[in-house]
């Protein structure tokens, strides 16, 4: 049976393999990565009894941290690329 079956080429698979890696690598989808992963990190770490302004105030900040270093990390990575494509 594996005789009948036709195989894509190559290049349509590899092809479809970029466009899957490029959206998995896209900003916004590791920022919305960040916001699921900081939700779930906050819930583990607060007691269930404390107050709600200090959940928000503790998830906001793992993420703004998490996402400030992903920023920054990116920035970094194109700079050292760009520098040594020259």
């Amino acid at each position: 049976m594996r005789f009948i079956f036709k195989r894509e080429p190559i290049e349509d698979l590899q092809l479809e393999l970029r466009k899957v890696i490029q959206a998995m690598c896209s900003g916004h989808f590791v920022l919305l990565d960040l916001l699921f992963y900081s939700l779930i990190f906050t819930v583990l770490i607060i007691p269930a009894s404390s107050p709600l302004l200090h959940f928000t105030g503790t998830f906001l900040l793992i993420y703004v941290s998490f996402a400030c270093l992903f920023l920054f990390v990116r920035k970094t990575v194109r700079v050292i690329i760009d520098y040594h494509e020259k």
